[in-house]
């Protein structure tokens, strides 16, 4: 752990509402901490721990390149040992409260807009307040920040206008789903997948072209976008895909590390999952900082970053991901 960095490693229980966490702070400096509650089921304590640790560190990287004054944390529920979910959720609440402000938190994998209700009746550290704060949904900011970084990495290809591309979307969720109304509105021809039925209907109605979840990632597309879970441009993946650009709205898009320079290879940018996701990170260490509820010129600087990354990469002949790394590490190592 110390390896790692971490400033503060906490364990948090609550035996009535079933309770299991892991609260993990890689920085203080600069303060505050910023980094959502993510919500999943493990396998076992030290699984939700590996995985709090490394979403943790990441954020750190993420804070450095996109701006953000401050540094990285996260919080993982083993949500398959809850009992009382608005119990747990209010005992989280009341742990991250405790900490004084110095951990800012807000949405992950698995944390609903209910649960956002329940955990603001015990703490306000919460970064990013949805709509309810007068700010646009997370999701909504998290789009509007990986839209602008795609439309630059398809600048800096030249081969196509954006109204004469084709989008395919891996999982219509809040961003999915969010995506695909922005590039429709600019003319753009769009396929998905989701297993939710009802979210495959509502995008239908919108003019999305629905596929099934195996056919969207060896869709015959320009820009392909996962946005559910991670891990899923691996070794048996990768043959399949025609796109030119992978944007990695999805955490930990890749299976492994090595994936990026594979991908690099088969001349295809991915667009790095924690330079390109930061819109709602952004938005909400704004409002921390500021109080305003809206900041379209930080968000729209997502397409920068993405140009720095994807030049970075091309001088040095290194991928993306090591290029995102290597300008964070910069950025850390110089505040």
């Amino acid at each position: 752990m110390a390896h790692e960095g971490h400033e503060r490693i906490l364990a948090v229980q609550d035996a009535p509402s079933g309770l299991r966490a892991w609260i993990a702070i890689h920085a203080l400096d600069p303060q505050p901490a910023f980094g959502g509650i993510r919500i999943l089921n493990y396998r076992s304590e030290r699984d939700a721990l590996f995985d709090g640790l490394r979403l943790s560190r990441i954020m750190t990287y993420k804070c450095a390149l996109a701006g953000v004054r401050g540094s990285g944390a996260k919080t993982v529920v083993i949500a398959n040992s809850i009992l009382d979910r608005p119990a747990a959720i209010r005992a989280l609440g009341r742990h991250i409260e405790s900490l004084g402000g110095v951990y800012q938190t807000g949405p992950d994998a698995g944390f609903t807009r209910e649960d956002q209700q329940v955990l603001m009746q015990e703490t306000q550290s919460v970064a990013h307040f949805d709509v309810d704060g007068g700010m646009q949904s997370a999701g909504d900011a998290t789009a509007e920040g990986a839209m602008h970084g795609i439309l630059r990495a398809l600048q800096l290809r030249s081969e196509l206008q954006v109204d004469e591309i084709t989008v395919a979307i891996q999982g219509l969720g809040e961003v999915g789903m969010s995506l695909a109304k922005r590039f429709l509105a600019l003319g753009a021809r769009v396929v998905a997948a989701d297993v939710d039925k009802e979210k495959s209907a509502a995008a239908e109605k919108l003019g999305v072209s629905i596929v099934s979840s195996q056919q969207v990632l060896a869709a015959n597309c320009d820009v392909l976008v996962p946005c559910a879970m991670g891990g899923i441009i691996h070794d048996v993946t990768i043959p399949q895909i025609q796109a030119k650009i992978i944007a990695g709205v999805a955490n930990n898009t890749l299976g492994h590390k090595s994936h990026a320079q594979r991908l690099k290879e088969n001349n295809i940018d991915f667009l790095p999952d924690f330079a390109l996701n930061a819109g709602a990170l952004i938005e909400g260490s704004h409002h921390f900082h500021t109080k305003e509820t809206s900041c379209p010129d930080k968000i729209a600087a997502i397409g920068d970053t993405i140009e720095h990354v994807l030049m970075r990469s091309m001088n040095d002949n290194i991928s993306t991901v090591d290029a995102a790394f290597a300008i964070a590490a910069e950025k850390v190592a110089g505040s």
